[in-house]
């Protein structure tokens, strides 16, 4: 009797603590995000300067931008009755088609803090059902655009 007991315990310990160690593959997040794309009809330094304002204007963390045509920014963190913390991840991407126009893609994705059992605290990637952010944000740099062709004329 003495001998199951002992072996049971041996078989349930082994069991338990095998699986402690184990770490899950990362989510696999193809297709979360959202993309809109467009046309401006400005310069790609034109263009640059006006997407940055506008994040700016719209009150996003600018986390990144480089002079290539690279932006990422994020919209403020926000709580819902003290649920999980949740923002918005966007990436804008500039690409300089002629001297007169530059085509933009904007990526949005949505993001929540969390942490998991064997992981540190960090964002992560959810679905971003929502296209609107991104639209507002692409109207926003457009206008801006449009705004300061009439200056100019």
């Amino acid at each position: 009797m003495k001998h199951i007991v002992t072996a049971i315990t041996c078989v349930v310990l082994a069991t338990c603590l095998g699986n402690l160690g184990c770490a899950r593959a990362a989510r696999d997040t193809t297709g979360f995000a959202l993309r809109e794309e467009s046309v401006l009809n400005a310069s790609f330094q034109d263009a640059w300067h006006a997407v940055k304002r506008v994040l700016l204007e719209q009150g996003y963390d600018l986390y990144t931008r480089d002079k290539r045509g690279a932006f990422v920014a994020y919209t403020p963190m926000k709580r819902v009755l003290w649920a999980q913390p949740r923002r918005t991840k966007f990436t804008i991407d500039l690409a300089e088609k002629s001297p007169n126009e530059t085509a933009i893609s904007i990526e949005s994705i949505r993001q929540v803090y969390g942490v998991t059992l064997l992981t540190h605290p960090n964002w992560h990637d959810r679905k971003q059902t929502d296209p609107a952010p991104a639209q507002a944000l692409l109207e926003g740099i457009h206008a801006k655009l449009a705004e300061g062709q009439e200056t100019e004329a």
